[in-house]
């Protein structure tokens, strides 16, 4: 079976996948944001707004040191992008790690692709899937895409098609359209193996349900308390 390669959309989500279109940096704002916010964080989102990557630097630096999860995350896209800052993908890795461990789950995803890939670290396949399978438990999409992957072609990991089609499932529900030709690609060949397939399918169909209730709605952007809604970032 051919599947999507589980580096999608990687280097357009830098900043912000062209399917699911969002402001990166945002992305960990817990509210909505105004000019009026006291919030240290969101004044570094606000910089990042207005392009002002280097104060935005300034700010999110000051609070990852001190140890603000949220800021860990968005200095390591700063370094990730060479924005308000020469571009550091050693740099990036630290930060993305620390964030990920206080479970931030797009630092993760990425923490997990800078393994996959063999990223400013050594290429190891099972610390990829460690921080996968822990982004996509928190609904990120794209991280549910490539734990996908990984399962269906058995990569760094026993196959297991079952698995396959329940994360594709969950990434198809938030609308990634590569997990739905993934998921698409499980359903024709579990077709055509005739009623066993047949039974194996719908008994998945059943399970894919609560994959969703688990990984998907928990994680569904909430209006904000003034009415305005900022966009998530893919899969959160």
């Amino acid at each position: 079976m051919q599947y999507f390669l589980r580096h999608y959309c990687v280097a357009r989500f830098l900043l912000g996948c062209v399917l699911v279109i969002s402001p990166i940096f945002a992305v960990h704002a817990a509210t909505s944001v105004d000019a009026a916010s006291d919030s240290p964080i969101d004044a570094g989102i606000i910089a990042v707004e207005n392009e002002d990557y280097a104060g935005a630097f300034t700010i999110f630096l000051r609070l990852a040191e001190a140890g603000n999860a949220e800021a860990q995350h968005n200095l390591a896209m700063l370094y990730r992008t060479g924005k308000g800052v020469e571009k550091d993908m050693s740099a990036s890795f630290k930060w993305f790690q620390q964030a990920a461990e206080q479970g931030i789950p797009d630092a993760q995803y990425y923490l997990g692709h800078m393994y996959d890939s063999g990223e400013s670290v050594e290429k190891d396949l099972s610390k990829a899937f460690e921080w996968y399978k822990k982004a996509a438990e928190q609904g990120q999409g794209l991280a549910q895409i490539n734990l996908g992957v990984m399962y269906a072609d058995g990569i760094g990991i026993p196959q297991n098609i079952e698995q396959a089609y329940l994360w594709f499932h969950v990434a198809t529900a938030q609308g990634y359209r590569a997990a739905f030709e993934n998921r698409l690609v499980i359903e024709t060949a579990l077709k055509e193996q005739g009623e066993e397939g047949a039974a194996m399918l719908e008994a998945l169909k059943k399970q894919a349900r609560g994959y969703f209730l688990q990984y998907v709605r928990p994680f569904a952007p909430k209006p904000s308390p003034s009415g305005a809604q900022r966009v998530p970032p893919p899969g959160h």
